[in-house]
């Protein structure tokens, strides 16, 4: 059967990915506050806080892929019914949370400015970007806790608890917002500063729901602070088999896409803040994209962990032939919506033009992204197949998109437009060998092992 045609997969993946996509929705509304008031103070503080967050990126990749590559293990393992071995794997992903966000904690406060000089020469947005980066950081510890809490929950299909999170989160984010950025209701006039203190704000206010969540009313994991003291070696083993290949992925991924913020970034700062507007456009038409990606690998790891492979491979199809209508979908509305969304920026008639390009093509390249996206993060993760997503997903972005990116843009001098399509035309071919590596079959990998289950 080339697709599947029962009811109950397609309502048990929209029970799924629609919390996460209007979730990620909301995260989007923040997104879209903080640059609509950001922009309203003009292109420098815009840009510093668009800058200034490529370090907060790069954080969330690897958190994202510390949190996916656990629940690699945590999907299979609840598919099994063996929610003692999902209690050891969680106390070495907490582990490696706390890692990743003192290293980047450490990076905002003591080389701020030299990570601000990576993207851009303008002093005055370097500036104001460490002051940015030294007051946001304070939140990623909360940030990151918060998020692979969330995203382990995602695993064992609970998912609802995001949406409050998140939505509380973006009205405490655009309240200190508009008080802080502007100085409202008798507060000081803080501009890029004020932005970073009402982001930390909302981590803490996500971070100190989640914990009361866990405490008082989740009841599948039933987590307990015991469980986390101990580190089990054999699962350990487990860990860094799928974990490391999904780390890895995101960080190379994620400083590949800084590479691409580096070469916007040279080509001047109305380029910056075009870019910053495109993004948010971006975050708009794929939240149901990324909320089906989420979707699929939780139900096929589950699939797998339940021992039906044939089945998992079923819904495999199903979900590319979702993704691609998803996708023309999503470069419909970018360019239906582009010419109104720039108007809503206090920026030159400059910025707002490139930003009309870059959208241009990003119509384009959100078809093959939402394709392969699907079929990597949520097919092929899902399934175990991590390794090969690793290689597909770099070798095409660092030996084709970052190096023909730094030619169009400073030998050739190619349009914006054209720039942007040639370092984002990695997901074009990734997406096309995703396909076939799907289609083949040879992705579907049992991860767990089976005297866990016996409690040993």
């Amino acid at each position: 059967m080339l697709i599947s045609k029962e009811k109950n997969f397609y309502k048990l993946i929209l029970s799924i990915a629609l919390p996460i996509a209007i979730q990620n929705l909301i995260t989007f509304a923040v997104s879209m506050v903080d640059t609509m008031m950001l922009g309203a103070l003009g292109e420098v503080q815009l840009s510093a806080a668009s800058i200034g967050n490529n370090l907060f990126f790069i954080l969330t990749i690897l958190i994202f892929g510390l949190a996916g590559g656990s629940n690699i293990l945590i999907s299979q393992y609840w598919g099994r019914g063996d929610v003692k071995t999902i209690h050891k794997i969680l106390s070495i992903m907490y582990r490696g949370c706390l890692i990743i966000a003192a290293i980047f904690i450490f990076i905002a406060i003591v080389f701020p400015s030299q990570f601000m000089r990576i993207y851009t020469t303008d002093t005055r947005v370097i500036e104001e970007g460490v002051s940015y980066l030294r007051i946001v950081s304070v939140g990623y510890i909360f940030y990151a806790i918060t998020n692979c809490t969330i995203m382990m929950l995602r695993s064992v299909k609970t998912v609802k608890i995001s949406l409050v999170v998140y939505s509380l989160s973006l009205v405490v984010n655009a309240f200190f917002n508009y008080i802080l950025i502007f100085g409202n209701f008798g507060a000081p006039v803080l501009g890029v500063q004020g932005a970073a203190i009402a982001t930390v704000i909302a981590r803490i206010t996500e971070f100190s729901i989640v914990l009361i969540f866990m405490i008082k009313f989740e009841n599948k994991i039933l987590l307990k602070a015991s469980h986390l003291l101990k580190v089990d070696k054999i699962i350990f083993k487990d860990f860094l088999t799928n974990c490391t290949p999904v780390l890895f992925n995101e960080f190379l991924w994620s400083t590949g896409s800084t590479m691409i913020s580096i070469i916007l970034g040279r080509l001047g700062t109305e380029t910056v803040a075009a870019n910053s507007i495109s993004n948010v456009v971006f975050q708009f038409v794929t939240v149901f994209i990324f909320g089906l990606s989420n979707a699929t690998a939780v139900i096929i790891g589950n699939t797998i962990g339940e021992g039906k492979n044939e089945k998992a491979k079923e819904y495999s199809r199903t979900v590319g032939v979702l993704s691609i209508i998803m996708g023309i979908m999503a470069g419909g509305v970018i360019l239906l919506i582009r010419p109104i969304v720039v108007d809503f920026y206090n920026v030159s008639q400059v910025t707002k033009n490139i930003a009309v390009e870059i959208m241009g093509s990003m119509s384009v390249i959100v078809i093959f992204q939402s394709f392969g996206v699907t079929l990597m993060m949520g097919v092929l993760r899902g399934g175990g197949d991590a390794k090969f997503v690793l290689i597909n997903d770099i070798i095409f972005l660092w030996l084709v998109a970052i190096p023909c990116g730094f030619i169009v843009a400073f030998i050739l001098k190619w349009p914006i437009a054209a720039v942007f399509f040639i370092v984002k035309s990695d997901e074009v071919i990734k997406s096309i060998i995703a396909a076939v590596r799907v289609l083949g079959g040879k992705w579907v990998r049992n991860v767990t092992r089976e005297f866990e289950l016996e409690g040993a």
